[in-house]
This record gives structure tokens, sequence and C-alpha cells, in this order.
């Protein structure tokens, strides 16, 4: 226990009748339910039961007197303690041992006459005490023979238990003496010590009417409110309304009640505006509070209901105290999610202590609930005095609105330190031209990392599937999506639902939540006007704040860069700030927005083939390609494992793996810029490596930084929960200071890493190495010099405050000048005593809080002046104060008090210091990530299995055809040990160049390994471009312009889009969008339709990518018919992957897959092969069999020019007969005659067909005799 507390330890009169946390929510200051509760009846004496047993320990018997353990302590008398309320009986039998230790237990205390909760935390043998921790984290060594006591019956939970989790700040002596003035006071809050068992807060209207103990008794179960995280509108819909079962006790408890007491919340439900539910204006985030019940509330209700009325989709954290707590349906979402305990009584309310905030707060917002945090902006002391000065009737302290934290929102927590993936936010807004299906579409995106103070900004054309936007989402799968309501087109809608994970959606009305481009321009002036303006004071109303409209360059050159850019490009970038303001406005509910644009990190969206703004090409990855390849997110359960990007990742840093991934989304284009990243990679190998190992280690002790600075800079800003008014009990200036520090120690951190990894620059020739590491790294030594003599960090880290130097802080230095001036007063006046009474050995003493007492020596009382002030003495000496003593105590009390005060702010002024150059620390981070990034490529190599070499990138032009080619082509992410047996088969890939056949037609059996080649082509061809090391002997590489990949077989149920429309829209779109540069790989097109449909698409797609196109490209199918096609055309190799074809056991052919490319097309796909190694049943392998040979014979490619047709057999006769019906009917059109065609063709073929069947199936046949029809 903190020596801080009285010696009460809460249990002595100082507290009793002090108001839980029911006086907030009750009219009357005591009710009998709560005496009730308070004093329970004692329950029968039993014996303890030891823990093996099932049954629980009863009440423990107590001592004749449960007060003489506490007598001990100083009691403070302030209202005697009722003797009814005490009970007495013998004690146990049977002392308490190791077995009640882990339950929970009540502990009465008479003082207070309230039973408080905790459980049995240890047993100490050698004393027969144990140890009891309440639910506020305070201990208490206890005899539990000697108290009166109860058992809940049940071990104390030790995973998501709240007592686990409880452990509050300890209050200071000033609490106590508030929470004593505030005693018996009716209507004004006390700050609870402990809460209450029973002591629940009454939502419910304080005036109970008679009939309110009656229930429902037909039995039927009631549903209760509770939140769910969904999008606002039907999270308000759904949530926070009856219509949510509870089970167990939970409903039996609230059910009856809710459904009861608000039933405005069920069908009688309205927005504010008292719209009901289906109106096309209805607002499901607010609730129409009627009269009658808003007249009923208590006026602590009524704030509660106040904020949750205007706030339905979110879960309210509302502060009381030291704790935040939960009510009416948000207990139930705080039970549910977060593991908390419902207090007693037929509220719902749980809660948990101010030091859990952040934890609690993550839990919910990851699971997609948005948070509403109300802060305490006024004390107990303050609402008094505002009452007295201001004659205020509040009965409540002040509370406000201090931010809304969502999973786009969160900027601190375990699972964000842990998680290096960034959380973005995307605003999307569209043009309103999309009235056909062909139009182009343009789109204007908002894209931030609050946490990273990342914005990205861009708008773009897209084509009517919008492929454009649906590569950024599958790129950055936004944890949160900002729109206009009902302004998006259907098609986007479904784009938003197909390539996304379950986002959090934020519907804004046009105009006035989501602005315009003037409005968001006009917002944005004011912000960056008020950042440039030192003399607007942080608390300025927006409102106050006058902004010229004119976009002059005096106003525009307090912008940044990107924004100057895309206002000034007019058409082309109004969509973009449109976007940015909806952004804005969204983060304005969160105080995120000024902070944000202040200390953001601007880019512009690269161009990705689809952005006018930006000139600097990459390698395009549209969304299928990114999912097919598999570069982030695995097919399997979509994590990183198996990726290329965890191939990849060997960064030792969270930001320096967030730079890989936007490097892998865009690979280079240009071939200078390719080379030097190569140059840069290789240079980190060899006879660098170890310096390159160094620099790793250092790195790994960073935090991370690029979250880091945005915490630090908001610091600053005062805005929030970091708002000088808001009541926090924990020392929060502690832990800003501590990040602080941090964010100093990690500057430093860089700054030596990067300088000593300046020393491979004396044998490397990267140009892009000597630029990170020269004039990459700003100059900001005389910075961090000047906060390292600003103080000790070591110490202010420890101690939890900053004591400056001399010469940092001018407010300072002058309190302290002005102390130590009254320090020499003293002195002097010291020795002008000693003089005056005749004697050296009189000094100053402290007794206590009394300090500077002269201590005079006993025999010289006599010379004493009549001034001295006797005030206190000891044997042989008087101690003495003198008017002139106590003149300078009260100097010197000011002035000590103005170096404190002086103390509190320094924080601030050398954070402000700290923000100054925020962009030098931001440089400092971009620069260690990108050096991590390269040291991370030149270490993937190392994983390769086989053979690694530096890829030759080659300028092409429109007159050369692009190259492709590979010696001894491994897997840049299978390897053998992954695939349970046998090793990886290198081959050699061939695909354009001169003199080579551009496209690849690739045959094989089933599982022969095609779809495999064809990713292992593309991820090569993404890493080379990458500027990695490939797994080859050899690599050659006429750069990419965009990868096009139709792979897999999945349908769009929720896009309306079936398996085969599907595969059709991606090949559509790469028939539209592919270029002479760009790689296709097709796998199997054509497979979701029948034969004949999907063999002709494949053939006429394959036909456009060779002859038109002439891109890069390979095409894998089973249609064999197509080898035939194409096995005479120069600009197409045929290629099978080997297998060899084992004796058959019966009908069925054993094959032995050698997954080797090989020229040549392969004579048949052994399909039936498959099927006996997925156990399909013998009977219907071999009548699999029979019929594939039978279609074989039919539908057979190799068919020699027939001459005689006698020479042919039955089988042969009769392919040959439905090869002429074929070529009849696909010469038919359905407007043309019958004798238009020759009926003479069809007269021939039926007599042919008579003699053919009647051979084969030695009976007759019956046909339609064609030259007697009537046509």
């Amino acid at each position: 226990m903190s020596s801080s507390r009285r010696q009460t330890n809460g249990r002595s009169p100082l507290v009793n009748q002090q108001r839980q946390i029911t006086a907030f929510f009750s009219k009357s200051p005591t009710s009998s339910s709560d005496q009730k509760l308070n004093n329970p009846t004692p329950k029968s004496k039993l014996k303890p039961v030891s823990s093996d047993q099932k049954r629980s320990p009863s009440p423990s018997p107590v001592t004749p007197s449960p007060l003489q353990s506490k007598l001990k302590k100083p009691l403070l008398v302030i209202a005697a303690s009722s003797p009814s309320s005490i009970t007495s009986t013998s004690a146990s039998d049977k002392p308490y041992g190791e077995e009640a230790v882990g339950k929970k237990i009540k502990v009465y205390w008479p003082l207070d006459e309230s039973w408080y909760e905790g459980f049995v935390k240890s047993f100490d043998k050698d004393q027969g005490k144990h140890l009891v921790q309440y639910d506020d984290a305070e201990e208490e060594l206890l005899d539990l023979a000697k108290e009166k006591i109860e058992w809940s019956g049940e071990k104390m939970v030790t995973e998501n238990s709240e007592e686990e989790d409880m452990e509050m700040v300890l209050e200071d002596e000033d609490e106590k003496d508030e929470a004593l003035r505030c005693k018996g006071k009716p209507g004004v809050e006390g700050i609870s010590k402990k809460r209450k068992i029973g002591g629940a807060v009454e939502f419910d209207s304080a005036k109970k009417s008679k009939g309110s103990k009656d229930v429902n008794k037909g039995g039927s179960k009631v549903s209760i409110m509770r939140t769910t995280p969904t999008d606002n509108a039907e999270n308000a819909k759904c949530s926070n309304a009856v219509n949510a079962d509870l089970s167990g006790d939970a409903s039996e408890r609230f059910s009856i009640r809710e459904a009861k007491k608000l039933h405005f919340l069920g069908d009688e439900r309205r927005d504010a505006n008292r719209r009901r539910p289906g109106d096309p204006n209805y607002d499901p985030k607010t609730l129409f509070l009627p009269p009658i019940f808003v007249k009923s509330l208590s006026d602590g209700q009524r704030q509660w209901w106040e904020f949750k009325s205007k706030h339905m989709d979110k879960v309210l954290f509302f502060k009381m105290g030291k704790f935040y707590e939960l009510f009416e349906m948000d207990a139930h979402v705080g039970a549910k999610e977060l593991g908390l305990q419902y207090m007693k009584g037929e509220q719902p309310h749980c809660g948990f202590p101010e030091k859990n905030f952040s934890v609690n707060v993550e839990k919910l917002a990851t699971k997609g609930y948005r948070v509403l945090v109300v802060e305490q902006t006024e004390t107990p002391d303050q609402l008094e005095l505002r009452r007295r000065e201001k004659g205020s009737k509040d009965k409540v302290v002040r509370r406000e609105i201090c931010g809304v934290v969502t999973k786009g929102t969160l900027t601190e927590g375990e699972m964000l330190s842990t998680n290096p993936d960034a959380s973005y936010i995307m605003a999307l807004t569209e043009s309103q031209n999309v009235g056909t299906q062909n139009v182009e579409r343009n789109f204007g995106v908002c894209v931030v990392d609050v946490a990273t103070s990342r914005v990205i900004l861009g708008q773009f054309h897209d084509d009517s599937e919008c492929s454009a936007l649906s590569c950024l989402l599958s790129e950055l799968r936004p944890v949160e999506i900002v729109q206009p309501a009902k302004q998006l087109s259907l098609e986007t809608e479904k784009v938003l639902l197909r390539h996304t994970r379950s986002p959090l959606v934020n519907k804004l009305v046009p105009g006035l939540e989501f602005w315009d481009t003037e409005k968001t321009i006009h917002e944005v002036k004011g912000i960056y006007e008020r950042a440039s303006d030192q003399s607007v004071s942080s608390s300025s109303s927006r409102k106050d704040l006058k902004v010229k409209n004119s976009s002059t360059e005096e106003e525009l050159s307090h912008l940044p860069d990107v924004l100057v850019e895309l206002i000034r490009a007019g058409e082309n970038g109004s969509y973009a700030l449109s976007a940015l303001g909806g952004t804005l406005f969204y983060l304005k509910q969160a105080f995120l927005d000024e902070t944000l644009l202040r200390y953001a990190k601007f880019e512009l969206l690269p161009s990705s083939g689809f952005c006018d703004l930006i000139s600097k090409p990459f390698l395009v990855l549209d969304a299928a390609a990114l999912e097919n390849l598999e570069i982030f997110e695995n097919s399997r359960n979509g994590d990183s494992f198996g990726t290329l990007y965890a191939q990849l990742n060997h960064c030792v840093t969270a930001f320096g793996k967030r730079l890989l991934k936007t490097w892998l989304a865009r690979p280079l284009y240009n071939v200078e810029s390719i080379k030097e990243r190569q140059k840069a990679v290789a240079s980190l190998r060899g006879v660098n490596l170890p310096l390159s190992f160094e620099y790793r280690k250092a790195l790994s002790r960073l935090p991370d930084m690029e979250r880091l600075l945005p915490r630090v800079f908001s610091i600053s800003e005062a805005n929030g929960r970091n708002a000088n008014k808001v009541t926090l009990y924990e020392d929060a200036a502690k832990k800003q200071l501590q990040e602080f520090i941090s964010a100093l120690c990690g500057c430093e951190l860089m700054v030596q890493a990067c300088s000593s990894f300046g020393a491979i620059l004396e044998n490397v020739e990267s140009r892009q190495l000597h630029h990170l590491l020269s004039s990459g790294i700003p100059h900001i030594d005389p910075v961090l010099t000047h906060f390292k003599d600003a103080f000790d960090w070591m110490e202010a880290n420890d101690s939890g405050r900053i004591i400056p130097h001399e010469g940092v802080d001018i407010e300072y230095d002058s309190a302290c000048k002005k102390v130590k001036e009254i320090e020499s007063s003293l002195a002097k006046y010291l020795k002008e005593q000693c003089k005056l009474l005749g004697d050296t050995s009189i000094a100053y003493v402290t007794v206590g809080k009394d300090t500077y007492l002269l201590e005079v020596p006993e025999s010289l009382r006599g010379r004493v002046p009549r001034d001295y002030e006797l005030r206190s003495s000891k044997k042989g000496f008087f101690r003495y104060w003198t008017p002139n003593i106590k003149k300078f105590l009260g100097e010197l009390a000011q002035a000590e008090c103005e170096k404190e005060s002086s103390l509190k702010s320094i924080l601030q002024r050398l954070i402000g210091r700290f923000c100054e150059h925020h962009t030098k620390w931001r440089q400092l981070v971009s620069t260690t990530a990108e050096l991590d990034v390269l040291i991370s490529l030149a270490i993937a190599s190392d994983f390769y299995e086989g053979p690694t070499c530096q890829p030759t990138i080659l300028s092409s032009s429109t007159d050369e055809v692009p190259c492709l080619s590979a010696k001894s082509l491994g897997h840049p992410v299978l390897r053998s040990d992954s695939l349970g047996k046998g090793s990886f088969v290198p081959n050699d890939v061939t695909i354009g160049g001169s003199g080579n056949p551009s496209f690849i037609l690739l045959t094989g059996p089933n599982m022969g390994g095609k779809s495999t080649l064809l990713r292992q082509v593309c991820l090569t061809v993404i890493l080379a471009q990458l500027g990695a090391d490939v797994p080859a002997e050899r690599f050659e590489l006429s750069p990419v312009d965009r990868i096009f990949v139709r792979m897999g077989a999945k349908d769009h149920i929720m896009a309306g889009q079936s398996t085969f429309l599907t595969e059709l829209s991606e090949t559509a779109m790469m028939l539209s969008s592919a270029t002479h540069n760009s790689l296709v790989a097709l796998d199997e097109l054509g497979r979701g339709t029948s034969t004949s449909d999907g063999q002709a698409i494949a053939g006429s797609v394959l036909e456009h990518f060779v002859h038109k196109v002439q891109c890069r490209g390979m095409f894998s199918t089973h249609y064999h018919r197509l080898a035939i096609d194409y096995q005479k055309d120069p600009k197409v190799q045929l290629c099978h992957m080997a297998c060899q074809v084992g004796s058959s056991v019966g009908a069925i052919e054993e094959v032995t897959f050698l997954y080797r490319l090989t020229h040549g097309a392969c004579p048949k796909s052994y399909g039936v092969n498959v099927a006996r190694l997925a156990g399909l049943p013998n009977s219907v392998l071999e009548n699999a069999a029979i019929r594939s040979t039978n279609f074989e014979a039919i539908y057979g490619k190799h068919r020699k020019p027939v001459n005689n047709l006698s020479e042919l057999s039955s089988a042969e006769k009769m392919a040959l007969l439905v090869q002429k019906l074929n070529s009849i009917i696909s010469n038919l059109k359905f407007e043309e005659s019958m004798e238009s065609i020759g009926v003479s063709s069809f007269i021939e073929l039926q007599r042919e067909a008579r003699v053919l069947f009647a051979a084969v199936i030695r009976k007759p046949i019956l046909l339609l005799d064609l030259s007697e029809a009537q046509f």
C-alpha cells in the first residue's frame, strides 16, 4: 500500500458516508435499496471449505469486534458508526490457509458501512494472514478469521478479468478533501475511492412508480440493447435498439427493464429530428429522447444521454473520477468484448480504471467499434467555484468529447506497436457522369495513415470496371472508407465491397460534411495560416478566423507543394481536394485534423498508369495481379506467409517494412532507375556485408519512429485528451515526457548509425547510396546537441520531470535566480544573527514542515531579541523564526512556486522546439527506412534455392521485340523443403527477343506445373524491376510496363458475377489496356463454359494478343486444338510441361510429372490420372478412361487427309461425320434459308449417317428423310 495514503485506508470516518458512483445518477443521496446492498444480511456460519471441494466458502465468522484490527490506525471521527451495522460472532474453528488463495472475496469496512470486492492474492504462513487485492488494485494484509467477509464462491478469473486489469492510481490528500467537501451535497459528484458492491448507477428514473416491481411473467424472451461493429448507418440501425438477445444472467437482469423503460429505442425510435427509420433523411446516428423521459432523469443521467443521443453509433467511454464508465447498451459491449464485469443493480453498468484506457479502446477499435471518449474538464472544486462565482445551478462537473477512436484513428497501443502494417483511411468521391457503362469515371481519393501522418492525394480516370480503383484498394486494403452518402455509383459500391476486408464505412452528408473543393481550400488555408501565425492562440475559436477565398500566391505560400499543385490543376485536382475535405471533416471529429495537416507528409498518388499528375512511371500491378500472384496476402487465410513480401521482408524497422510494401506494390519501370537500385543492392553485399549487419543491429533497437514522431507532434497541439483542461489522474505528463525522450534517443541513434554506415562509401560507386549517406542525412547535429545540453535525458526519463540546465529556458532561469537570491539573503542573515548573539554555532535547521529555523543554544536564551518567535525546542536548544525569516520564507515560497510552474510548462516548450524541425526528423526516418529496405533486398537472395544473379535490364524501343530470357529459372518463393518430397525443378524460359516467338502456348497434364510456371515468371519480373537479384543463372529482361494475370476460378457473388463472367471481365480489361511492353499470363481461359465456346474465346483472345498487341505472354490451356491452329505461327512457340506415362492398370494410365518445360505440344491432359490421385473409385476411373478414349477418337486433333472412306474404322467414320455436321452448322446463319446453303449436303450426310450408325450398333436407324422435308 502506498505510503502516500493516510493510515485510515479508506475505512475511517474520513470517507464515511462518502457518495459513491451511484450519487452521480440518483436524485437522492441514498435509497433503501442501497442500504440493503451495503448491509447484507449475514449468512449462516460455516467452516471454510477447501479449494478442491465443489462448494465454495460461505461467509466467514468474525471475532467479537471486527474493528479491533483497524483500531491500530488513527481514526478521524466525523460521524459515529451505527452499532447495528457491526455483527459479532465467534471465531472460526479452523483458520483459513492456502485454500483461500485466488478466491473472490467481499470484505466489510464498518466505518464505511460498505462491502468491497476483491480477491485473495496470497497467503503469508508466518503471520497467518492473507493479502487481499481490491478491485481498485489496493492491497491489504488481513487475518480473515478476524474480518467480516463473504465468499463469492468461485476462483478469481485471471484472464480478461476486470480485477486483474484494474490498478487505480492512488488518490492524493487533496482528492480526499474534495470528496469530503462534496459529501452530503445533493446532486454534486464525489470522488469514490472504491466501487461498492451493489453500487451500480441507477439510469432509470429516480422516481420509482408503485408498479415498478411488476414484471412480465409471460415467459417470452425480451431483447436488449447492444452495439455491433458495422458501418455507421447499419450500426445505428441494428444496435442500440431493443433487438439483440443476451443470454444467461445478463438477460434475466436487464432485458425486462430495458424493454419497459427504454421503449423509445424499439419500434418507436426516431432520430433527433423525429424522423422514423425508412424516411430518406433519417439519421441513425442520433436519437430523439421523449420529454417525459428526459424530465425523469437526474442531472448525471441527463448529461450521459445528451452525449449518447447524438452518437448512437459509438460506444461511450464516460469519465467519472479515475474510472471510465460504460452504461446501458455500451455496458453490454464492455462485458462482451472487454471481459468487464457488470456492477450490481438492475441497470447495465461496468467500467475500468484510467490506466487501462489505451488497452481497452484499442480492443474495441480493432473489432470495428467507434469509441467516443468523454472526459472530465472540471474538478469538483472548480464546479463549486463556478457555482459560487457565476451562480450556476449545475450539479455535475463539465464533460466534453475529447476524441473518437476507430480502427483507422488509432495512434498508440500494444497491437499497433506489434503490427507494422499501415491502417489506411480512404476518402473517395466520384464524378456524376456515369450514365452509360462505357463512360470513363473520374475518381478523387485521399488516403491517410493517421499513425504516421502520411497523406496520399490523387485524381484519376477509370474504366467502367473501376480497374484502377480496384488496384488501389487491393494494394492499400483500407480499414475505413469515407464517402459522400448516396453519391457513389452502384458499380463503385460493388468494387469497394469486393476489394476490401470489412472496412468501417462512414457515409457523410455531401457538401455539409463531405466538403466540396471550395470549402476544402477555405478550411485548409485557415489551418495553415493559424499554424504560421504564432500570435493566434491554440484555443481560438474557428468561427472567429476569417480566411480569404482568393487563391493568391501569398495565400498559397503557406501550403505544401502537393496541395498547391492540386489547387493549380483546376478540374484535374478538384475531386482529390474534395476527398481531402471529406477526410478532414471526419478527422475533425477525432481532434486530429489540424495536427495531421501541420505535420503531414504529403504524396501524390503514384501513376500506376492512371494518374495524370505524375510523370515517373512504375510497373503496374492491378488487383488481379496482386491477388493471383499472392504478393501481399496468400489465398489460404489472407496473411503474408508464403507471399513474395514475406520472402523479401528482412527489414528490422517497422517503417522499413512499410516502405518495402510500397516498393513491392509499384516496382520500377525506368531502366536507369532499376540499374541504380541494382548497384545499391549489390554494394551492400560482399566486403560491405559486415557493415550492413552492424547497421541492422543498431536499427533493431529503434522504436517505430515513423509513428512515434506524430505522437510527439500531437503533444504540442494540446488537443483532445492532451488538452490542458482535461482532468487526468494518471501521470500523463510523465508518459509524454518518456515518448519525447524516446524520440530524441531514436533520432540520435539513427544519426549515429547512418554516420557509421557511411564508411562504405569509400569502396562503392552507387550514386543512390552516396546520396542517402550524404545529403540524405539532414544536418541535425546542432539540434540534437541543443537538446542534449538542455537536460539530462536519462534522469528525466526516470524521474518523470525535466530539470533544464542553465541557459536553456529563460523563464526557469529567472525563477532559479530569484530562489538563489533569497537563499543567499537567508545565508547572509544567518551570519548577522550569529554576530548579534555572539555564537557562530547557530545554524538553520528543518523540523517537519518548518524550514530555516534558527537553532540557538539554551545558554544564549537571555540574548534572544523579543521579536524572535519560538517554534520548537530540544534538549539544550531552542528554535526560532524572526520577522525577517518569515518575510524571506514568503518570498522563497512564491519563487519556488514560479520555478515549479515553469517546470510544468517546459516540456511543452521543448516539444515545440522539436516540432520546428519536423521535416528534418521525417527526412532522417525516410533515409533510414530506405537503407533498411536496400539491405533487406541484398539479404533476400541468400534465401533463394539454387543459383542467383543480377538481372540484365535491356532498353527496349518500339522497333525491337521486348525480351524475357531466363536460364535455370527457380521459384522466388517455393523451396524444396516446403514441397514435401523432391526438389523444385528449374526451367529455361525465353519469350520474345530477336528471332524468338513472343508468346508461349503451354499445354501439359493436369498438376504438371503450368500455373506454377506462369506465377514463377511473373514474380521474377517483379523482382528484377524491384532491383533485387533473381533465382536464375542468367536473366535478361526488357522492362515490363504492366503485368496482367488471369488465373484461378472464382466468382464475385456480391457483385453479381459468375465465375465465367469474372474471368471474361478480367480478360476484357487486359485486351483494352495491354501494350507492346506488357506481360500477359493467362491460365486456362475459357474453362467456365462449354468446350466449343471456351475454345473459341480462348483462340480469339490469343489471336488478339499475338498479332494485334504483340506483347509478351504465356497462355496455358487444355484446348489441344489451339496447338494445331498455332503450330505454324512463328510468333507462338508450343511448349508443354513434360511427364512420363507408365504402364496402365486396366484402362487407367499412370503419369509421373517431370515439371520440365519442353518444346512441342502435349498429346493429352491426363485428367483421369488426377482423378486417380484424388481417390475416385476404380469403377468410376475405368468408366472415365473409356469415355475419354471415345471422346478423343471423335474430337481428336490428329487427323490425316481422307481419300478413301473404306480405309477408316467405324469410330473414325463417326468422327468424320460429326466434323462434317459441325462444318455445315457453323456456316449456317439464322436468317438464311436451307436452300441457300444447299440441301443436298444434308441429304448426303443423312445417308452416310444411316449406314454408319447401323454398322456401329448393329441395328437400323430411322432418320428423317431430308429429301422429303418441307422447308
